[in-house]
Formats: C-alpha cells, sequence, structure tokens
C-alpha cells in the first residue's frame, strides 16, 4: 500500500458534547420507554442522521460532527432498526436551506443490553455485520459526505454498581461514559474507497479511525435516575 492510500484511510472522528448528548438522550429513551408490548417497556433500537464539516490534511482526513436529527419514522425493534430512505432525504433537504455549511455525513444506531455481562458476551460496542452490509451499501450518505461517510453505533445497558466514571477510551475507535446507572459504549466507523474505487471500511478492531470528543460527561458515585 502506497503512502498516499495509507493517508486516506487515517480518520480523526470528532464528536461534538451537544451531539453526544442529543445521542445519549435518543438512545436512554429508546432504551426506558422504545416498545411496551405487554404490561413491561421493551428495549429498541433507534436510529438518527449526523451533519457537520470534514477537513483533510496530511495527517488525516479530520470529520467533526455537531448536529443530529432522530428519526421517528424508522422501524425500530429489540435487534434492529430499520430507517427509511425518504425520511433520510427529506431531512437532509431541511438541513441544506437551514445549515448549508454542514453536510450529511452519516448516521448512528443503538444496540441495548440487558446487563454488562450480556453487552461482552456479544460484544455489543461492536458493529454486526448487517451494520457493515448497510453502511457500505447506503449510496445517499456516501454521496452527501464526499465518499468518507461515518457511521456510530452506541452500545447501551444498566449497570449494577454505579462508580466514578469521567469517560475513557477503549480503543482508538471507542469510548466509553456513564450516566446514572446506565453505562455508553460508543463506537466509530469511517468509510473510503480504494484503488480500484470499491467501497471499505475502517471496522472494529485495528481500526484506522481515532475517536475524540469535546467534552467527556463526569457520572459521580451511586448517582442513579429519580424519575426512571
Amino acid at each position: 500500500m502506497n503512502a498516499e492510500r495509507r493517508l486516506q484511510t487515517m480518520f480523526s472522528v470528532r464528536i461534538a458534547s451537544t451531539l453526544l448528548e442529543a445521542m445519549t438522550l435518543a438512545a436512554i429513551e429508546a432504551y426506558c420507554y422504545g416498545e411496551k408490548p405487554g404490561r413491561k417497556w421493551k428495549p429498541v433500537e433507534t436510529l438518527g442522521y449526523t451533519w457537520g464539516f470534514k477537513k483533510a490534511d496530511s495527517a488525516a482526513t479530520v470529520i467533526y460532527l455537531d448536529r443530529m436529527s432522530l428519526s421517528i419514522s424508522s422501524t425500530r425493534a429489540h435487534k434492529s432498526v430499520q430507517p427509511n430512505p425518504e425520511a433520510q432525504r427529506l431531512k437532509n433537504e431541511v438541513m441544506a436551506r437551514w445549515s448549508p455549511h454542514l453536510s450529511m455525513l452519516g448516521d448512528f444506531h443503538t444496540h441495548p443490553y440487558r446487563n454488562l455481562t450480556e453487552l461482552k458476551d456479544h460484544r455489543g460496542f461492536d458493529f454486526s455485520p448487517e451494520d457493515f452490509a448497510h453502511f457500505l451499501a447506503d449510496d445517499f450518505i456516501w454521496q452527501q459526505s464526499g465518499g468518507n461517510p461515518v457511521m456510530l453505533v452506541i452500545a447501551i445497558c444498566r449497570m449494577d454498581r454505579v462508580r466514578a466514571n469521567a469517560g475513557r477510551r477503549l480503543r482508538s475507535n471507542i469510548c466509553h461514559y456513564a450516566v446514572g446507572e446506565f453505562g455508553f459504549w460508543i463506537n466509530a466507523v469511517a468509510g473510503f474507497t480504494n484503488e480500484a474505487g470499491a467501497r471499505q471500511h475502517t471496522g472494529n478492531r485495528n481500526s484506522k479511525t481515532t475517536l475524540d470528543i469535546d467534552l467527556w460527561p463526569y457520572n459521580p458515585a451511586r448517582d442513579r435516575m429519580q424519575s426512571e
């Protein structure tokens, strides 16, 4: 692989603190009040789109994600979420008029789990093969992002013990933080095209993507939700 191709596969994905807050609110509502098949609520996955801007320099392609919009017309279930392509295009039309300086750069979705053991057993903070297949096939996001879309996944579970948590990095592309008794793991993958023009992504492990959060949230020990 030549030097030019190596540079094209190095990405710095930066998330605004307000965007992290908005995605966390969407994730926790879908987790706690997603679906009510009987007397109890059942967690569901949810999905939204992200906007921002990017800049390529000699070291990496820097992608700054600034805004999001939750897709309320997506079909949400416990282990899947199906987007509405028409809503995707409609929202982008609005943003083109409201914030023309921003581009649609990708999407995010959630992976809900009952507890930490289940999350670890299923490696819930990683993207699934189905996630990657949908990412590579989403022509609209690849077009709007200029060939470098970003997909985020936020895994969420309820924690038995609430320890002080100031946020930390698990891998270059995965960050962990907590709010009350809920733990969150956010993973980022970036897309690019190879020398043959085929779409590729930076993957789960040994990733060429570095995820940065503008402001890490702090969660004190023994802090639990009162209204949940």
